[in-house]
């Protein structure tokens, strides 16, 4: 399949996966298999969907990564938000229902478990009408991606819990679900100003970590809780809200001491935000400029490195279906990446304009070529965007995670031994 944006889209082309409608994200607008027609492409740009996945006999294999039981339960998710969010616009106490929205995590998790090809973030192709509410889903399916990736993590954080209990992402997902809920609460000049501007110092926009809170305390666990409140908190200590002392002072929240859910809602809220944002012509900032901006820019210190790595590992540079040209001049298509290298993906060669091809084309696969790199993607130059690792440790969650157990049982051996010693003297 390819992703296709909705301006370059050719009446013929056959949709590869369903088209939900953006002002109901639980109804179907196109099926699987829909041919288009010049019509339904002027409607589609109408309804302000950017991109669609397009069948492309060649790169079926790739269909692999989506699952139509995985996109139904993101759908249900969605049209939760949307409602508990409309119903909260209208009446500031409306009833918020933990256990539905912690049902529709737990069954959109037990989806991408029983389809493990599934857990990678292949952007959201349509415009759903509300940029908050799309945000606060797509923060809640990237959440829930990366805790099912970085279980090991979750436990070594949590070590004070079963491990069942520390693994368990539900209320993370929930609690990405609803990260933004306090935004709710704001005045339309406060949301305007936002939109426009995206300035996260301004001191009115920033209470609504506080004013979400509010809401949902009581009214689900508390580590969502936490995660709500403190999904704004960055990891070198300038986040918000600051932390209120035992004396009666404030403080601010650093490192490890920040929840690790809020520490995984913080970097999926980054990706999404910096992912929505349009230069001047329109066009949304290339994935792996957003990822390059986190790993090495301003942002780099406000995100907890191991939180990263899994960020990196469901959301890759150039996630299966993107479109791209080489250096070389080669238009080709990402295929597949490598969790220690992700900015040199495998791709195979293609011609996009022949959407009926049936013969596959020559596949490259970067990262054993000296030379040659990804040079163009989603149609603009991101040359000097991609990112190299100079350890195997640098990006790769998986490696990172078998040191951390591998350290986390030495201490436990060691421990061991001293109790044992102390007994003896």
């Amino acid at each position: 399949m390819l992703r296709v944006s909705t301006i370059s889209a050719k009446p013929g082309m056959k949709l590869a996966t369903p088209v939900f409608h953006p002002e109901s994200p639980s109804r179907v607008l196109l099926r699987t298999g829909f041919e288009l027609d010049s019509r339904t492409i002027l409607r589609l740009r109408e309804l302000r969907v950017r991109s669609l996945w397009i069948s492309y006999p060649p790169l079926n294999f790739l269909l692999k990564h989506t699952s139509p039981e995985v996109i139904r339960h993101r759908a249900h998710a969605s049209g939760q938000v949307y409602e508990y969010f409309d119903r909260l616009s209208r009446e500031v106490d409306a009833d918020l229902d933990y256990s539905a929205f912690a049902r529709t995590v737990s069954s959109l998790s037990e989806s991408l478990i029983s389809n493990p090809e599934t857990m990678v973030f292949l952007d959201d192709v349509a415009s759903m009408g509300d940029e908050e509410l799309e945000h606060s889903c797509a923060v809640g399916f990237i959440s829930v991606l990366m805790g099912l990736k970085m279980s090991v993590y979750l436990e070594h954080q949590r070590s004070r819990m079963p491990a069942a209990v520390a693994r368990d992402v539900t209320p993370l997902g929930v609690a990405g679900l609803l990260h933004d809920i306090g935004i709710t609460q704001l005045s339309d000049a406060v949301r305007e100003r936002f939109r426009e501007f995206h300035d996260t110092s301004d001191e009115a926009w920033q209470r609504h970590t506080e004013l979400g809170f509010q809401i949902v305390h009581g009214r689900v666990p508390p580590s969502a809780a936490a995660a709500i409140l403190h999904h704004h908190q960055a990891f070198d200590g300038s986040g918000f809200p600051a932390r209120r002392r035992a004396d009666g002072g404030y403080e601010m929240v650093s490192g490890t001491h920040i929840h690790i859910h809020a520490r995984v809602i913080a970097a999926a809220d980054m990706f999404d935000r910096l992912s929505r944002i349009c230069d001047a012509d329109g066009n949304v900032t290339p994935r792996v400029r957003v990822l390059s901006s986190m790993l090495r820019g301003r942002y780099a210190k406000k995100l907890d490195p191991m939180v990263m790595k899994a960020l990196l590992a469901v959301c890759p540079p150039y996630p299966p279906g993107t479109q791209v040209r080489l250096s070389d001049g080669t238009d080709c298509v990402a295929i597949g990446w490598e969790p220690t290298d992700p900015c040199r993906p495998s791709v195979m060669v293609v011609d996009p304009s022949l959407h009926e091809n049936t013969e596959r084309g020559e596949v490259i696969h970067l990262s054993k070529i000296s030379g040659l790199c990804v040079q163009f993607a989603e149609g603009q130059d991101v040359g000097r965007d991609n990112f190299y690792p100079v350890h195997e440790t640098d990006f790769c969650l998986e490696t990172a995670s078998k040191l951390l157990h591998n350290a986390a049982e030495l201490e436990r051996q060691r421990s061991s031994r001293d109790r044992a010693m102390r007994r003896i003297a």
